[in-house]
């Protein structure tokens, strides 16, 4: 008779215990193989604490095809290589050696309380490195269900992020479940005895890939306080319904990472610019996913874009004036890392308009003709031309240079009077300083005599003009 292991239960439960365990070893089969669906009839509730050793299994090759270029194509099953349950009112028991639970146990004395499922398979021992991840199943096959009509339990299943034991002195307990990490699948678990699955390709992609370790997998179905739950056959059934992975994958033998290039910018950019990126395999398996670094004005390389999937976006809040460089890198779908090289683009951002004023003048000219010259400042793409307009008397603006390459030029007064001079500029990128209509520099001309004998109070006595 199989070992039962007791918490200090009642005389009543554990003669409970003992006849469900003597009625399952009598010969008792909880499930029996039905239809073409693989659907079952239910029997009474799995012993929690019977201890089996579960049957040697091997993996099985399901199918295999040779699919174009003389690449094969494989579809395996794993069996589990550990798995165990868990009970939040039962935190220092190991359940690694029967049924797999999963919900809440809410009934009589012996409350299990919180119950979740862990297991794990060896899936680096028996898929090729450089294989590509089709698809893959995680598959569990339901042996009891209280309520027995209950309608579907939804359930999340995580990354774990520690290893575990099944079984022993350091078997996994509640008290000591290992580190659960991310959602990778959900999935509904229904009533009816039968299969049910998760799809776990992400996941085994990112053990292949070697992302993460392989610590395995957690499921966690409704554990609020109710008796709701499920039970699972486990690696230790003697039946067909085991815990299995079904993998589907091609050993591409990839062992040569991507060759991804961002492609050229132009010299100037706006403050926001697009950037767009692509690239090949040379091993065949195809591109999963880029990375795109950027550095500015030669400094140290920063993340911008990390394990993406498309292949453009657009940079924002660039500095003016500032020279930015880009570089990429791939990931295929076997898991080869192409390694960041040398900057593959670059942009200066030209984001703001250049910068212009007239030089200054003297205060007063006898001559009807005089020099005006201007400067302008542009800390991107540069001046491409300037206009320069003038008025007389606070009259209306006149435009006098239109898109001039020029910084000085003879202006010649048709009248005496007060003149007032504005620049603006263009630059190469095609930003405009607008005029502001507000004078940078003025002078008086007064060449018909009798002349103006220039002083400090002057200007204040020609503003009549």
């Amino acid at each position: 008779m199989g070992e039962v292991v007791s918490r200090g239960v009642s005389t009543l439960g554990r003669l409970l215990l003992l006849v469900l365990i003597t009625f399952s070893l009598a010969g008792n089969v909880v499930a029996q193989e039905g239809g073409p669906e693989g659907s079952v009839t239910a029997g009474p509730e799995p012993p929690r604490l019977l201890k089996r050793e579960a049957p040697q299994r091997e993996p099985q090759t399901l199918e295999r095809t040779v699919i174009p270029q003389g690449l094969v194509n494989s579809v395996i099953e794993l069996p589990a290589e550990a798995d165990a349950y868990i009970a939040s009112e039962w935190p220092n028991q190991n359940f690694g050696l029967g049924a797999l639970y999963l919900g809440y146990h809410l009934r009589g004395e012996d409350n299990f309380g919180a119950e979740r499922v862990l297991l794990r398979f060896d899936v680096m021992g028996h898929i090729p490195p450089g294989a590509v991840i089709n698809d893959a199943r995680l598959r569990l096959h339901l042996s009891f269900s209280s309520p027995d009509d209950d309608v579907s339990m939804g359930t999340l299943l995580r990354r774990l992020g520690s290893p575990w034991n099944e079984k022993g002195t350091a078997g996994v307990t509640w008290a000591s479940e290992p580190a659960w990490k991310e959602i990778w699948a959900e999935a509904e678990v229904g009533s009816a005895i039968t299969w049910y699955e998760w799809d776990v390709t992400d996941l085994v992609e990112d053990w292949i890939a070697g992302t993460h370790p392989n610590h395995g997998m957690e499921i966690i179905g409704d554990e609020r306080v109710q008796q709701r739950e499920r039970a699972f056959y486990s690696r230790e059934t003697t039946e067909q319904f085991y815990p299995r992975l079904v993998v589907d994958y091609t050993d591409y033998n990839d062992i040569e990472a991507p060759v991804v290039t961002v492609d050229p910018l132009p010299a100037f950019s706006g403050r926001n610019f697009a950037v767009s990126w692509s690239g090949t395999d040379p091993g065949g398996s195809g591109i999963a996913s880029y990375d795109v670094q950027y550095r500015v004005d030669g400094g140290d390389w920063a993340n911008w874009i990390v394990d993406a999937t498309f292949n453009s976006a657009v940079f924002a809040a660039g500095q003016d004036g500032k020279f930015y460089e880009f570089r990429a890198r791939g990931e295929d779908r076997a898991g080869n890392v192409e390694t960041f090289g040398a900057p593959e683009a670059s942009t200066t951002v030209d984001a703001e308009p250049p910068t212009t004023f007239v030089d200054p003048l003297p205060a007063i000219t006898n001559s009807t003709s005089f020099p005006v010259s201007w400067t302008g400042r542009d800390d991107g793409s540069g001046v491409r031309y300037y206009d320069v307009q003038y008025r007389f008397n606070k009259g209306s603006w006149i435009l006098w240079q239109n898109q001039t390459l020029a910084v000085i030029n003879m202006f010649t007064a048709m009248n005496d009077g007060f003149y007032e001079f504005e620049a603006r500029a263009v630059d190469e990128f095609g930003l405009q300083e607008d005029f502001r209509n507000e004078p940078e520099a003025s002078i008086i001309v007064d060449a018909e005599p009798p002349f103006v004998v220039p002083r400090v109070w002057v200007p204040l006595v020609v503003c009549g003009y």
